[in-house]
């Protein structure tokens, strides 16, 4: 999903509102690693999140002592507040070899591991501008939404990252990203939130962030907003994948175990297959194995349509990835 709107000849404002928000739906809890999530201050566009397992340091230390060397040196106490002078930026890395839009992009942030929900600004040749989604393994069910009005126009995506219930707390940090006039991606360091320690699954949590520019066009005051929502929920552990080819009499017709990391891209499917069983073993906080199912009716008369099959499987840093399988007549 795409929104696409004319190169205007508005000047920028360098207004630019950054807000944080941490909402808990259950009583997992949050804790807030960082108090005062960063703001860019130079009125460069928000859009989107990238997570991480570890708080990013990105806080010129060496620059903010040498600019208050004179109160070390008098034996005065200096204290390290949030001054966007010294906030640094970590510059992600695009490749868009081959891509048709943005959201076949690849995208990192150095040697930095972690998620990512995006919604870049591409220009064509014609100077006209379209936005859309990109999200990596990590982050699932995105939704972009667009609402377009004479005083401006909002743009929100949200997704939805799933952890690994446990016994341990877990932290992962949503640190902003943006995006500057010359295409230039970066995030700054963001807030963390930490799941809990019951071990139950479906425990669910949102982060928010916010932003806002102001243009003006042709004397007009324009708003931009921008949220990004990223939404935590916790899942058992998968261990084992299992998935019966079913036909109309409830036989089956093949049955195929995987662990779930190699549950396959596609899926051809027998002859004579009239719906499809997937079973998923997961382990729970305590050991015990869970079993949850998932019934997918393969519909012939759709011939032209894609039918794709959910599997979960355990990723690096405590996260649950989630891959579409695309079923094979």
């Amino acid at each position: 999903m795409k929104i696409k709107k004319s190169k205007g000849s508005g000047v920028l404002k360098s207004l630019f509102g950054f807000s944080v928000m941490f909402m808990a739906f259950t009583a997992s809890g949050c804790t807030l690693a960082v108090p005062d999530a960063g703001t860019d201050g130079n009125g460069d566009r928000l859009i989107g999140a990238f997570i991480t397992a570890e708080y990013l340091d990105l806080y010129d230390m060496e620059g903010y002592l040498n600019d208050h060397a004179s109160s070390l040196v008098n034996n005065s106490s200096i204290t390290i507040g949030n001054d966007s002078r010294y906030e640094g930026k970590l510059v992600a890395t695009v490749d868009k070899e081959g891509a048709q839009s943005s959201s076949e992009w690849k995208i990192s942030f150095g040697d930095v591991k972690g998620e990512y929900i995006l919604m870049p600004v591409t220009e064509d040749e014609d100077g006209n501008t379209s936005v859309g989604s990109l999200c990596s393994n990590g982050v699932g069910d995105p939704y972009l939404n667009y609402n377009v009005t004479d005083d401006g126009e909002n743009q929100e995506i949200s997704a939805t990252v799933y952890q690994v219930s446990g016994k341990t707390e877990h932290t992962q940090y949503v640190n902003p990203v943006f995006q500057k006039e010359d295409g230039e991606i970066y995030a700054m360091a963001g807030n963390g939130y930490s799941n809990g320690v019951d071990g139950s699954e479906g425990n669910t949590m949102a982060a928010t962030l916010s932003g806002e520019t102001t243009t003006v066009e042709n004397g007009k005051t324009k708003t931009e907003g921008c949220k990004v929502t990223v939404q935590f929920a916790t899942m058992y552990k998968p261990v084992r994948t299992i998935i019966y080819q079913m036909d109309g009499a409830n036989k089956i017709l093949k049955q195929t175990t995987y662990k779930p990391s190699d549950v396959p891209d596609t899926l051809k499917v027998e002859a004579g297959t009239a719906y499809i069983l997937e079973e998923t073993r997961k382990e729970d906080a305590s050991g015990k194995m869970v079993t949850t199912r998932t019934i997918l009716d393969l519909d012939s008369s759709a011939d032209e349509e894609k039918q794709y099959l959910e599997a979960w499987y355990p990723m690096d840093d405590g996260l649950i990835g989630k891959k579409d399988v695309e079923i094979k007549n």
